[in-house]
Protein backbone atom coordinates (compact mmCIF):
# COMPACT_ATOMS: atom_id res chain seq x y z
CA UNK A 1 0.00 0.00 0.00
CA UNK A 2 0.96 3.82 -0.09
CA UNK A 3 2.99 4.52 2.93
CA UNK A 4 1.33 7.24 5.11
CA UNK A 5 2.84 9.19 7.59
CA UNK A 6 1.21 12.86 9.28
CA UNK A 7 4.25 13.60 11.35
CA UNK A 8 7.43 11.29 10.08
CA UNK A 9 10.93 10.44 11.19
CA UNK A 10 11.87 8.04 7.36
CA UNK A 11 15.01 7.66 5.69
CA UNK A 12 15.07 6.86 1.96
CA UNK A 13 11.57 7.63 1.75
CA UNK A 14 10.51 5.59 -1.57
CA UNK A 15 6.21 6.50 -1.73
CA UNK A 16 5.26 9.36 0.86
CA UNK A 17 1.91 11.05 0.93
CA UNK A 18 0.33 12.28 4.31
CA UNK A 19 -1.87 12.01 6.36
CA UNK A 20 -3.61 9.78 7.80
CA UNK A 21 -6.27 11.09 10.16
CA UNK A 22 -5.73 9.36 13.31
CA UNK A 23 -8.98 8.57 15.21
CA UNK A 24 -9.24 5.32 17.08
CA UNK A 25 -10.38 2.17 15.17
CA UNK A 26 -14.21 1.54 13.76
CA UNK A 27 -15.60 -1.74 15.61
CA UNK A 28 -18.86 -3.88 15.36
CA UNK A 29 -20.68 -6.37 17.59
CA UNK A 30 -22.85 -9.31 16.77
CA UNK A 31 -24.47 -11.93 18.43
CA UNK A 32 -22.78 -15.47 18.64
CA UNK A 33 -25.66 -18.36 18.55
CA UNK A 34 -23.32 -21.32 18.38
CA UNK A 35 -18.97 -22.01 18.85
CA UNK A 36 -17.24 -21.27 17.33
CA UNK A 37 -18.97 -17.76 16.55
CA UNK A 38 -19.37 -16.63 13.13
CA UNK A 39 -16.73 -13.64 11.50
CA UNK A 40 -19.54 -11.59 10.10
CA UNK A 41 -22.80 -11.11 10.63
CA UNK A 42 -25.78 -8.45 8.98
CA UNK A 43 -27.53 -8.18 12.59
CA UNK A 44 -25.15 -6.01 14.34
CA UNK A 45 -25.63 -4.83 18.44
CA UNK A 46 -23.52 -2.09 17.86
CA UNK A 47 -20.76 -0.26 15.62
CA UNK A 48 -19.24 3.29 15.23
CA UNK A 49 -15.42 4.25 16.12
CA UNK A 50 -14.39 2.85 19.48
CA UNK A 51 -12.38 5.36 21.46
CA UNK A 52 -10.08 2.54 23.22
CA UNK A 53 -6.95 4.07 24.07
CA UNK A 54 -4.50 0.67 24.08
CA UNK A 55 -5.56 -2.63 23.67
CA UNK A 56 -5.64 -3.90 27.55
CA UNK A 57 -9.35 -4.89 28.36
CA UNK A 58 -10.93 -7.11 30.85
CA UNK A 59 -14.58 -6.91 30.85
CA UNK A 60 -14.94 -9.38 33.32
CA UNK A 61 -18.31 -10.79 33.77
CA UNK A 62 -19.48 -7.60 32.88
CA UNK A 63 -20.83 -5.88 29.11
CA UNK A 64 -18.40 -6.02 25.96
CA UNK A 65 -17.93 -3.11 24.81
CA UNK A 66 -21.09 -1.52 23.90
CA UNK A 67 -22.98 -4.72 23.03
CA UNK A 68 -25.28 -4.92 25.81
CA UNK A 69 -24.05 -8.95 26.54
CA UNK A 70 -21.92 -10.51 28.45
CA UNK A 71 -21.66 -13.77 26.69
CA UNK A 72 -21.91 -14.79 23.64
CA UNK A 73 -20.60 -11.93 21.38
CA UNK A 74 -18.32 -10.94 18.73
CA UNK A 75 -16.05 -7.54 18.53
CA UNK A 76 -14.21 -6.76 15.21
CA UNK A 77 -11.86 -4.27 15.09
CA UNK A 78 -11.18 -2.63 11.39
CA UNK A 79 -8.80 0.01 10.21
CA UNK A 80 -5.11 0.57 9.27
CA UNK A 81 -2.23 0.08 10.87
CA UNK A 82 1.28 1.78 10.01
CA UNK A 83 4.17 -0.28 10.63
CA UNK A 84 6.92 2.28 12.38
CA UNK A 85 10.86 3.13 10.94
CA UNK A 86 13.72 1.70 12.61
CA UNK A 87 15.82 4.21 14.15
CA UNK A 88 18.88 2.50 12.03
CA UNK A 89 16.86 1.58 9.24
CA UNK A 90 15.10 2.84 6.21
CA UNK A 91 11.30 3.66 5.16
CA UNK A 92 10.79 0.39 2.13
CA UNK A 93 13.09 -2.18 4.80
CA UNK A 94 11.47 -5.50 5.40
CA UNK A 95 10.84 -5.63 8.82
CA UNK A 96 9.75 -9.21 10.97
CA UNK A 97 6.33 -7.85 12.92
CA UNK A 98 5.51 -9.41 15.84
CA UNK A 99 1.86 -9.56 17.23
CA UNK A 100 0.79 -10.74 20.57
CA UNK A 101 -2.59 -11.64 21.51
CA UNK A 102 -3.66 -12.66 24.67
CA UNK A 103 -8.00 -13.60 24.26
CA UNK A 104 -10.60 -14.95 26.24
CA UNK A 105 -11.86 -16.45 24.11
CA UNK A 106 -11.75 -16.48 20.53
CA UNK A 107 -8.79 -14.32 18.90
CA UNK A 108 -8.04 -13.71 15.13
CA UNK A 109 -5.63 -11.58 13.77
CA UNK A 110 -5.36 -10.36 9.78
CA UNK A 111 -2.94 -7.78 8.26
CA UNK A 112 -3.76 -6.64 4.90
CA UNK A 113 -6.02 -10.25 4.45
CA UNK A 114 -2.96 -12.30 5.76
CA UNK A 115 -4.04 -14.46 8.60
CA UNK A 116 -1.27 -13.46 11.98
CA UNK A 117 -2.97 -15.04 14.43
CA UNK A 118 -5.66 -17.57 14.60
CA UNK A 119 -7.04 -18.93 17.51
CA UNK A 120 -11.05 -18.92 16.86
CA UNK A 121 -11.79 -22.17 17.73
CA UNK A 122 -10.45 -20.86 21.54
CA UNK A 123 -12.68 -21.67 24.42
CA UNK A 124 -10.17 -21.00 27.23
CA UNK A 125 -9.45 -18.78 30.32
CA UNK A 126 -6.76 -15.89 28.83
CA UNK A 127 -4.12 -17.18 26.38
CA UNK A 128 -1.14 -15.65 24.89
CA UNK A 129 -0.92 -16.58 21.18
CA UNK A 130 1.75 -14.72 18.87
CA UNK A 131 2.35 -14.37 15.08
CA UNK A 132 4.87 -12.62 12.91
CA UNK A 133 4.38 -11.34 9.71
CA UNK A 134 7.12 -9.50 7.07
CA UNK A 135 6.13 -5.79 6.18
CA UNK A 136 7.93 -2.63 5.03
CA UNK A 137 8.85 0.05 7.60
CA UNK A 138 6.76 3.04 6.96
CA UNK A 139 3.89 1.64 5.11
CA UNK A 140 0.19 1.45 5.98
CA UNK A 141 -1.82 -2.05 5.94
CA UNK A 142 -5.30 -3.04 6.62
CA UNK A 143 -6.17 -4.25 9.93
CA UNK A 144 -8.78 -5.92 11.02
CA UNK A 145 -9.20 -7.99 14.44
CA UNK A 146 -11.69 -10.20 16.19
CA UNK A 147 -12.78 -10.99 19.42
CA UNK A 148 -15.01 -13.79 20.71
CA UNK A 149 -16.68 -14.36 23.88
CA UNK A 150 -18.24 -17.38 24.73
CA UNK A 151 -18.85 -16.99 28.71
CA UNK A 152 -17.35 -16.65 31.54
CA UNK A 153 -14.62 -13.68 31.64
CA UNK A 154 -13.94 -11.93 28.96
CA UNK A 155 -10.56 -10.45 27.82
CA UNK A 156 -9.24 -9.15 24.82
CA UNK A 157 -5.39 -7.35 25.08
CA UNK A 158 -2.89 -7.23 22.05
CA UNK A 159 0.56 -5.87 21.73
CA UNK A 160 3.27 -5.92 18.99
CA UNK A 161 7.29 -5.40 18.48
CA UNK A 162 9.11 -3.99 15.66
CA UNK A 163 12.62 -4.91 15.79
CA UNK A 164 14.75 -1.77 16.35
CA UNK A 165 12.10 0.19 17.11
CA UNK A 166 10.29 -0.97 20.58
CA UNK A 167 12.50 -1.95 22.96
CA UNK A 168 10.34 -4.58 24.15
CA UNK A 169 6.28 -5.81 24.09
CA UNK A 170 4.21 -2.66 23.47
CA UNK A 171 0.72 -1.87 23.39
CA UNK A 172 -0.88 -1.57 19.95
CA UNK A 173 -3.01 1.86 20.61
CA UNK A 174 -6.46 2.23 18.94
CA UNK A 175 -5.66 5.89 19.44
CA UNK A 176 -2.43 6.38 18.06
CA UNK A 177 -1.56 3.20 16.13
CA UNK A 178 -4.33 2.48 13.78
CA UNK A 179 -6.44 4.75 12.01
CA UNK A 180 -9.78 4.55 10.63
CA UNK A 181 -9.29 5.84 7.37
CA UNK A 182 -6.49 6.65 5.01
CA UNK A 183 -6.40 10.07 3.74
CA UNK A 184 -3.92 9.91 0.27
CA UNK A 185 -3.42 13.26 -1.88
CA UNK A 186 -0.48 15.28 -3.96
CA UNK A 187 0.58 18.43 -3.23
CA UNK A 188 -0.37 20.73 -5.79
CA UNK A 189 -0.83 24.54 -6.07
CA UNK A 190 -4.08 26.64 -5.87
CA UNK A 191 -6.13 27.45 -8.94
CA UNK A 192 -5.06 31.45 -7.48
CA UNK A 193 -1.47 30.57 -7.66
CA UNK A 194 -1.25 28.60 -11.07
CA UNK A 195 -3.24 31.86 -12.61
CA UNK A 196 -0.52 33.72 -10.59
CA UNK A 197 2.18 31.91 -12.24
CA UNK A 198 0.64 32.51 -16.19
CA UNK A 199 0.31 35.49 -15.34
CA UNK A 200 3.58 36.36 -14.18
CA UNK A 201 5.76 34.39 -16.91
CA UNK A 202 3.81 36.19 -19.74
CA UNK A 203 7.03 38.71 -18.90
CA UNK A 204 5.88 42.22 -20.13
CA UNK A 205 7.28 44.92 -18.47
CA UNK A 206 7.03 48.85 -18.93
CA UNK A 207 9.71 50.32 -16.58
CA UNK A 208 13.48 49.69 -16.76
CA UNK A 209 14.86 47.12 -19.27
CA UNK A 210 18.41 45.83 -18.89
CA UNK A 211 19.85 43.52 -21.17
CA UNK A 212 23.39 41.44 -20.27
CA UNK A 213 25.40 39.26 -21.94
CA UNK A 214 28.77 39.11 -20.30
CA UNK A 215 31.98 35.94 -21.42
CA UNK A 216 34.65 36.34 -18.93
CA UNK A 217 36.24 35.81 -15.01
CA UNK A 218 35.96 37.86 -11.95
CA UNK A 219 33.21 40.21 -13.32
CA UNK A 220 32.01 42.44 -10.17
CA UNK A 221 28.33 43.22 -11.34
CA UNK A 222 25.78 45.30 -9.08
CA UNK A 223 22.95 46.71 -10.74
CA UNK A 224 19.93 48.14 -9.08
CA UNK A 225 16.57 49.00 -10.66
CA UNK A 226 13.99 51.00 -8.42
CA UNK A 227 10.25 51.52 -9.41
CA UNK A 228 7.83 49.07 -10.77
CA UNK A 229 7.51 46.68 -13.97
CA UNK A 230 11.50 46.60 -14.65
CA UNK A 231 12.91 43.60 -16.97
CA UNK A 232 16.75 42.01 -16.50
CA UNK A 233 17.10 39.30 -19.48
CA UNK A 234 18.90 38.83 -22.11
CA UNK A 235 20.38 40.65 -25.30
CA UNK A 236 18.53 39.50 -28.84
CA UNK A 237 15.31 40.39 -27.71
CA UNK A 238 12.14 40.86 -29.80
CA UNK A 239 8.14 41.79 -28.47
CA UNK A 240 7.78 37.88 -28.95
CA UNK A 241 10.38 36.66 -27.06
CA UNK A 242 12.86 37.23 -24.02
CA UNK A 243 16.23 35.43 -23.85
CA UNK A 244 17.94 35.17 -20.16
CA UNK A 245 20.76 37.47 -19.01
CA UNK A 246 23.89 34.99 -19.01
CA UNK A 247 27.01 35.38 -17.28
CA UNK A 248 29.59 32.96 -19.08
CA UNK A 249 33.07 32.32 -16.60
CA UNK A 250 34.08 32.04 -13.24
CA UNK A 251 34.60 33.92 -10.25
CA UNK A 252 32.15 36.38 -11.07
CA UNK A 253 29.88 38.13 -8.41
CA UNK A 254 26.60 39.61 -9.37
CA UNK A 255 24.33 41.77 -7.27
CA UNK A 256 20.88 42.54 -8.65
CA UNK A 257 17.98 43.99 -6.68
CA UNK A 258 14.67 44.87 -8.60
CA UNK A 259 12.83 47.35 -5.77
CA UNK A 260 9.12 47.88 -5.48
CA UNK A 261 6.76 45.47 -7.50
CA UNK A 262 5.82 43.42 -10.88
CA UNK A 263 9.39 42.62 -11.77
CA UNK A 264 10.79 40.09 -14.15
CA UNK A 265 14.03 38.35 -14.34
CA UNK A 266 15.87 36.31 -16.79
CA UNK A 267 19.46 35.39 -15.41
CA UNK A 268 21.82 32.42 -16.56
CA UNK A 269 25.02 31.61 -15.37
CA UNK A 270 27.35 28.65 -17.20
CA UNK A 271 30.75 28.82 -15.03
CA UNK A 272 32.15 27.90 -11.54
CA UNK A 273 32.65 29.58 -8.16
CA UNK A 274 30.27 32.51 -9.11
CA UNK A 275 28.49 34.09 -6.57
CA UNK A 276 24.86 35.37 -7.39
CA UNK A 277 22.45 37.26 -5.22
CA UNK A 278 18.99 38.71 -6.14
CA UNK A 279 16.83 40.43 -4.69
CA UNK A 280 13.26 41.54 -5.50
CA UNK A 281 10.45 43.75 -3.59
CA UNK A 282 10.75 45.56 -0.23
CA UNK A 283 9.65 45.25 2.93
CA UNK A 284 7.63 48.66 2.98
CA UNK A 285 5.48 49.21 0.05
CA UNK A 286 5.73 46.39 -2.23
CA UNK A 287 3.01 45.11 -4.20
CA UNK A 288 4.73 41.73 -5.06
CA UNK A 289 3.61 40.24 -8.84
CA UNK A 290 7.63 40.08 -8.91
CA UNK A 291 9.39 36.39 -10.84
CA UNK A 292 12.32 35.52 -11.10
CA UNK A 293 13.71 32.66 -13.59
CA UNK A 294 17.61 31.63 -12.70
CA UNK A 295 19.65 28.68 -14.24
CA UNK A 296 23.08 27.79 -12.87
CA UNK A 297 25.34 25.13 -14.76
CA UNK A 298 28.70 24.16 -13.17
CA UNK A 299 30.48 23.86 -9.48
CA UNK A 300 30.92 25.62 -6.63
CA UNK A 301 28.19 28.20 -7.02
CA UNK A 302 26.86 30.38 -4.77
CA UNK A 303 23.09 32.16 -4.95
CA UNK A 304 20.50 33.38 -2.95
CA UNK A 305 17.05 34.59 -3.55
CA UNK A 306 14.98 37.13 -1.49
CA UNK A 307 11.44 37.90 -3.52
CA UNK A 308 9.92 40.40 -0.52
CA UNK A 309 6.03 41.73 -0.18
CA UNK A 310 5.18 43.63 2.24
CA UNK A 311 1.46 41.76 2.79
CA UNK A 312 -0.46 42.61 -0.27
CA UNK A 313 -2.43 39.99 -1.88
CA UNK A 314 -0.45 39.77 -5.36
CA UNK A 315 2.70 37.03 -4.61
CA UNK A 316 6.02 35.77 -5.84
CA UNK A 317 7.27 33.60 -8.56
CA UNK A 318 10.56 31.95 -8.91
CA UNK A 319 12.12 28.68 -10.72
CA UNK A 320 15.42 27.76 -10.18
CA UNK A 321 17.60 24.98 -12.13
CA UNK A 322 20.73 24.18 -11.15
CA UNK A 323 23.27 21.64 -13.01
CA UNK A 324 26.56 20.89 -11.70
CA UNK A 325 28.02 19.61 -7.86
CA UNK A 326 28.90 21.28 -4.74
CA UNK A 327 26.38 24.83 -5.21
CA UNK A 328 25.16 26.20 -2.55
CA UNK A 329 21.12 27.93 -2.61
CA UNK A 330 19.45 29.67 -0.34
CA UNK A 331 15.75 31.12 -0.98
CA UNK A 332 13.34 33.21 0.52
CA UNK A 333 9.99 34.73 -0.57
CA UNK A 334 8.22 36.47 2.30
CA UNK A 335 4.04 36.71 2.33
CA UNK A 336 1.28 36.64 0.30
CA UNK A 337 0.88 33.88 -2.37
CA UNK A 338 3.97 32.01 -3.27
CA UNK A 339 5.34 29.36 -5.72
CA UNK A 340 9.09 28.31 -5.82
CA UNK A 341 10.00 25.35 -8.42
CA UNK A 342 13.71 24.23 -7.58
CA UNK A 343 15.49 21.32 -9.89
CA UNK A 344 18.87 20.09 -8.83
CA UNK A 345 21.39 17.81 -11.11
CA UNK A 346 24.55 16.65 -9.77
CA UNK A 347 25.66 16.27 -6.11
CA UNK A 348 26.91 17.20 -3.20
CA UNK A 349 24.81 20.64 -3.45
CA UNK A 350 22.79 22.07 -0.50
CA UNK A 351 19.32 23.83 -0.54
CA UNK A 352 17.86 25.82 2.14
CA UNK A 353 14.38 27.49 1.19
CA UNK A 354 12.08 29.67 3.87
CA UNK A 355 8.31 30.30 2.36
CA UNK A 356 6.88 32.58 5.07
CA UNK A 357 4.05 35.16 6.39
CA UNK A 358 0.67 35.63 4.73
CA UNK A 359 -0.59 33.99 1.81
CA UNK A 360 -0.58 30.59 0.19
CA UNK A 361 3.25 29.17 -0.23
CA UNK A 362 3.60 26.45 -2.70
CA UNK A 363 7.20 24.42 -3.85
CA UNK A 364 7.79 22.16 -6.03
CA UNK A 365 11.52 20.44 -5.70
CA UNK A 366 13.64 17.83 -7.61
CA UNK A 367 17.01 16.78 -6.41
CA UNK A 368 19.54 14.67 -7.33
CA UNK A 369 21.76 12.10 -5.34
CA UNK A 370 23.83 13.77 -1.81
CA UNK A 371 22.06 16.56 -1.61
CA UNK A 372 21.23 18.30 1.72
CA UNK A 373 17.32 20.18 1.46
CA UNK A 374 15.46 22.51 4.38
CA UNK A 375 12.55 23.59 3.63
CA UNK A 376 10.51 25.75 6.04
CA UNK A 377 6.80 26.94 5.42
CA UNK A 378 5.77 29.08 7.62
CA UNK A 379 2.02 31.51 8.22
CA UNK A 380 -1.16 31.78 8.00
CA UNK A 381 -1.85 30.48 4.74
CA UNK A 382 -1.85 27.02 3.17
CA UNK A 383 0.94 24.92 2.94
CA UNK A 384 1.82 22.77 0.30
CA UNK A 385 4.95 20.91 -1.25
CA UNK A 386 5.38 18.29 -3.53
CA UNK A 387 9.46 17.04 -3.03
CA UNK A 388 10.98 14.68 -5.71
CA UNK A 389 14.66 13.04 -4.25
CA UNK A 390 15.90 10.94 -6.97
CA UNK A 391 19.48 9.35 -5.82
CA UNK A 392 21.06 8.08 -2.98
CA UNK A 393 22.00 9.93 0.36
CA UNK A 394 20.20 12.83 0.11
CA UNK A 395 18.70 14.70 3.16
CA UNK A 396 15.57 16.25 3.85
CA UNK A 397 14.22 18.30 6.57
CA UNK A 398 10.60 19.34 5.96
CA UNK A 399 9.12 22.36 8.30
CA UNK A 400 5.52 23.07 8.20
CA UNK A 401 3.98 25.76 10.59
CA UNK A 402 0.64 26.97 9.98
CA UNK A 403 -3.27 27.54 11.62
CA UNK A 404 -4.40 26.31 8.13
CA UNK A 405 -4.18 23.02 5.65
CA UNK A 406 -0.53 21.55 5.33
CA UNK A 407 -0.02 18.86 2.68
CA UNK A 408 2.97 17.49 1.82
CA UNK A 409 4.12 14.69 -1.53
CA UNK A 410 7.32 13.08 -1.14
CA UNK A 411 8.90 10.58 -3.49
CA UNK A 412 12.60 9.20 -3.01
CA UNK A 413 13.85 6.96 -5.53
CA UNK A 414 16.70 5.50 -3.73
CA UNK A 415 18.97 1.63 -4.53
CA UNK A 416 22.43 1.97 -2.70
CA UNK A 417 23.92 -0.95 -0.39
CA UNK A 418 25.85 1.77 1.44
CA UNK A 419 21.97 3.55 2.64
CA UNK A 420 19.93 6.22 1.66
CA UNK A 421 19.41 9.77 2.96
CA UNK A 422 17.56 10.52 6.24
CA UNK A 423 13.99 12.45 5.62
CA UNK A 424 12.45 14.54 8.85
CA UNK A 425 9.04 15.75 8.18
CA UNK A 426 7.76 18.18 11.18
CA UNK A 427 4.04 19.32 11.11
CA UNK A 428 2.46 22.11 13.87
Amino acid sequence: MTSVWATALATALILFNATNTWADVNYETWYCPSWPCQQSSNTLLSSGTWAGGTMNYNWGSGEVLDSGRSDRVVVHLDGYITVPIPFNGSAGDSVTVTFYNQDDDGSLLKIDGTTVIDDWSGLHSPSTRTGTITLQAGETYRYERWFAEWTGGAVLRQLWQVPGYHGSWTWVSATHNIATTVTSYTSAPTAAQTTLRNTLRALTHSGNGIYIDQVGDDLDLDIVQDGDNNLIAGTGTTSATIAKAEIAGDGNTIALEQKSDSNVLLFDVDGNYNNLAVSQGNDLADGGSNVATIGINGDYNDVSLAQKNSGFENGQFASISITGNDNYVASQQQDSDQMLFIDITGSDSSLTTNQKGTGNHFLDISLGSDQTLSVTQEGSGNHAATIALDGYSSSLQLNQNSSSNQTYSIDQTCANANGCGTTVVTQN
